[in-house]
């Protein structure tokens, strides 16, 4: 199915399942997508940026060039995601909590990528990023913390403002500015 230029309400799509479908320049004002599921799908140059998005779903979705801004995805599933190209400014990555008797598990982003997504302002929180490529992706003042990051790829990605905190970071890629911002963030100096 393809939509296009289309304004979802929220009877048309909250609890619904969407396999293999287009979305071009749509639009979800202020949705509750709860217990929607998006499979196989795209969405481009979509307006994502008022949902809301609690246990809602997405597997194999591509967002090139739609807007994700200013949402949680706490309660959200991605499997096998490409944000690459997206707008996904002040946005928040994180699972749930530990309670007194479940240990909090980590946020698996490990399947999806972002290349090329501007990130500008988002907060990753106890996130798996193992593999995860931010290759030339917009990351000021952006947040990791306690983050896994292996072998996760910063390649001419701007960093400037960032902050690591408390993450495991093995074999990840920056480039030599990359590395200097990186190097800035944690109060060292270039020196002559």
């Amino acid at each position: 199915m393809h939509y296009k230029n289309k304004i979802f309400a929220e009877k048309e799509v909250r609890g619904e399942h969407f396999s293999d479908c287009q979305f071009s320049a749509c639009s979800f004002p202020g949705i509750n997508l709860k217990f929607t599921t998006f499979s196989g799908c795209t969405f481009n140059a979509c307006d994502l940026s008022s949902i809301n998005c609690e246990s809602t779903g997405f597997s194999h979705c591509t967002f090139p060039e739609s807007k994700l801004s200013n949402l949680n995805f706490l309660a959200v599933k991605f499997t096998d995601c490409d944000f690459s190209g997206a707008i996904m400014q002040n946005c928040v990555f994180e699972k749930r909590q530990a309670t007194f008797n479940l240990p909090a598990k980590k946020f698996s982003l490990a399947s999806c990528k972002f290349e090329e997504t501007d990130l500008s302002g988002s907060v990753f929180f106890l996130c798996d990023l193992t593999g995860v490529s931010f290759k030339n992706s917009k990351l000021e003042k952006a947040g990791f913390e306690k983050c896994l990051l292996k072998k996760a790829d910063f390649t001419s990605a701007a960093i400037g403002g960032t902050h690591f905190t408390d993450c495991t970071i093995e074999k990840t890629i920056l480039d030599f500015q990359g590395f200097i911002h990186f190097g800035n963030s944690h109060g060292f100096e270039l020196g002559s």
